[in-house]
């Protein structure tokens, strides 16, 4: 918040006027006569200089002027400156709002332009995630295409925008300020820590030995986690958090709430798979990734992230519509976030 300025304090109070006397009169006349006997005497030591051959007095010339208008701003010159004064600069435009998060869910300004999504770039890996060591080489490379779209979107709306970091765990157990988590092979690919804006990612989830150098897979599941980053930055993370405590976080209302936070992350995925398909990703890569979306909540699991069907279903309509608008499923009927 930017400081109260205070107008100055007062120099002193305007004196008071005084009431009309003729003592004025009586001082204005007495310096009359003084004035004229001085003059008197001047004019006689004038006349003495002048006969007597002596250098002729020079008249003096007045070395400054008033001005005959003083143009607004610029204050007039007075015999008591010794400097000219500078007219004042032009003010400095005001400073553009700073970067806030927005605490909303359906009503988000990430939804309210209808042509907003991802461009179709290029996005180009040097290899592959066959362990932790390529592994970081990989998403780091993935992050960096992410980076770009994800900011254009979040610097346009006036939102915070930062990379976030990056964890490649080669075992199958990894801690974190959210918790420690296990990885299984077929299991969760990674996960985002809000704590510390940083991904997850899993060489055991993600096995070399089932996906091979097919980027497809890959991209899909690190632009998922990467969709939790961008949720938390807006701010639809912090605010579906707040509304999922108020509700009961393992409440049938709570858990709704998780499950439209994560389809909304499978819909985000598939919005950026797709802009890279015909390019990055080819037809063969683009398929492999959206076949392997089949998943989701399993029996015995919270139902916290949605059906596998719904699964899918959210990460073709982002693979195809590739509009931010069309992922708001905060305003879907439950029996699609189900």
């Amino acid at each position: 918040m930017r400081p109260v300025y205070l107008p100055p304090v007062a120099y002193g109070q305007r004196p008071k006027e005084r009431r009309r006397s003729y003592r004025g009169l009586v001082i204005g006349g007495a310096a009359f006569v003084l004035v004229a006997v001085l003059m008197l005497g001047t004019a006689v030591v004038w006349a003495l200089h002048s006969g007597s051959g002596r250098r002729q007095p020079v008249r003096a010339t007045a070395t400054w002027q008033y001005p005959a208008t003083t143009p607004r701003g610029v204050s007039a010159w007075t015999p008591s400156q010794t400097s000219p004064t500078v007219a004042p600069t032009e003010s400095a435009p005001p400073l553009p709002p700073p970067a806030q998060p927005v605490f909303a869910l359906g009503d988000h300004p990430l939804f309210r332009d209808r042509d907003a999504g991802f461009t179709n770039a290029p996005c180009s890996t040097s290899t592959w995630p066959q362990n932790a060591a390529q592994g970081e080489v990989f998403y780091g490379e993935l992050r960096a295409c992410l980076d770009v779209e994800w900011r254009r979107q979040l610097d346009a709306l006036t939102l915070p925008w930062s990379p976030p970091g990056l964890v490649v765990a080669q075992g199958d157990y990894v801690d974190s300020p959210c918790g420690g988590n296990s990885f299984e092979p077929g299991g969760s690919a990674g996960f985002y820590c809000s704590s510390n804006n940083t991904i997850y990612m899993s060489i055991v989830a993600l096995s070399p030995g089932r996906y091979g150098n097919h980027d497809g897979p890959y991209l899909a599941a690190y632009a998922h986690e990467y969709a939790h980053h961008g949720q938390e930055l807006s701010g639809m993370m912090g605010e579906q958090w707040r509304r999922r405590r108020a509700a009961g976080i393992d409440s049938p209302a709570g858990l709704e709430l998780s499950r439209r936070l994560e389809l909304q992350a499978q819909c985000f995925s598939g919005m950026f798979v797709g802009s890279r398909r015909g390019g990055t990703i080819t037809e063969d890569e683009y398929q492999r990734a959206g076949a392997d979306q089949y998943r989701g909540d399993r029996p015995g699991d919270p139902r916290d992230h949605g059906t596998f069907q719904h699964g899918s279903d959210w990460w073709w309509h982002g693979a195809m519509k590739n509009r931010n608008w069309e992922c708001n499923t905060w305003m879907s009927p439950s029996d699609q976030v189900s």
